[in-house]
């Protein structure tokens, strides 16, 4: 009995380690996959579009949807055409381009969190005696500037 619960601790740490090092080595692909999944997301989000909606607009299922919006799947130039198609935009192609002379080290290891950002509309009255108490700035009539040019004045 313990010797299997010892088989199945040590492949999932075996398991979780080969992940580990292969996320190491595909930085640069995970990043390029989430900067596209962010955009395509925040396309759906402004167009009200569901993965499901996206999914059946692009002939495939919803999982491999999913997969590309949790960057997980590793886009093709077909993938990327049936997005076109599908969502009627156009999504640029690579380009080749020279690295500069960067001056860079690395200090250790980095990690990234993913989020999307929604903007929000606020509106306040500045005229209600609540701002105003608390900033009397924006309490300004001809009364209270005559007021501010005495105290000036007195000075």
């Amino acid at each position: 009995m313990s010797n299997n619960l010892n088989n199945i601790a040590t492949k999932t740490a075996k398991s979780w380690k080969v992940r580990a090092k292969d996320d190491r080595i595909n930085r640069r692909n995970i990043s390029r996959a989430q900067r596209f999944a962010l955009s395509l997301l925040e396309y759906m989000d402004t167009h009200n579009l569901k993965q499901v909606d996206l999914a059946h607009k692009m002939n495939v299922k919803p999982q491999q949807v999913s997969k590309i919006l949790r960057a997980k799947e590793n886009l093709t130039f077909e993938t990327i055409d049936k997005i076109e198609v599908a969502l009627g935009v156009h999504i640029p192609a690579p380009t080749i381009q020279e690295k500069g002379n960067r001056l860079s080290k690395s200090v250790g290891s980095t990690m990234q969190i993913v989020h999307r950002r929604h903007n929000k509309n606020v509106e306040i009255d500045a005229s209600t005696a609540e701002v105003t108490k608390t900033n009397a700035v924006l309490d300004l009539t001809l009364e209270k500037m005559n007021e501010y040019q005495n105290i000036i004045g007195q000075n």
